[in-house]
């Protein structure tokens, strides 16, 4: 099932990324656009962490390959979400933290990594909660439309790229590379 599955994600990240260019055109806003460009390029570094963290933690049982489709479904809906609103928006990236969390707790559950690898399945755990508390808070801050959409997508924008060099740093390295 380890082939299958990463052959198979491997598939699925390319049509995701692929077709999330037929959507270029249906962008209007300023925000759109910022968002769509931000997306691709975080389904990318996403990947680069989660195709090395399958072939240590490849799948065991079929739920898992499904949690690994679900992802996929979820990175689809996060770079699709851009030409809706931003609260869709934020909803698309919870879910695909959300999901992150349970496959890094499946993997943490049935492979019970040690080393570099426990480091890194634990501060994405924590990095994963932190996030989507963090965006569901801009969700209801786009809600209610105190702020601009603009100003709400670089605060986030911002957040996850600090959260992206802090979980970095806290397993001193990109993993896997």
């Amino acid at each position: 099932m380890k082939n299958f599955s990463l052959k198979f994600l491997d598939i699925m990240i390319g049509i995701v990324l692929g077709l999330g260019f037929q959507w270029w055109p249906n962008l209007h806003e300023p925000w759109q656009y910022i968002a769509f460009i931000f997306v691709y390029i975080d389904i990318v570094d996403y990947w680069m962490d989660y195709g090395p963290s399958l072939k240590k933690f490849p799948p065991k049982r079929e739920i898992d390959v499904m949690l690994d489709v679900a992802i996929m479904f979820a990175l689809f809906l996060y770079i699709y979400t851009t030409q809706l609103s931003l609260t869709y928006f934020f909803g698309a990236f919870i879910l695909t933290r959300i999901l992150d969390y349970f496959w890094l707790l499946s993997s943490k559950q049935e492979y019970q990594p040690s080393g570099v690898d426990a480091v890194y399945i634990n501060s994405w755990l924590r990095f994963n909660l932190i996030e989507s508390v963090t965006a569901g808070f801009l969700f209801w801050i786009a809600l209610s439309s105190i702020i601009p959409v603009l100003t709400i997508l670089l605060i986030f924008i911002g957040l996850r790229v600090i959260i992206r060099i802090l979980a970095s740093w806290q397993y001193k390295k990109i993993h896997f590379v």
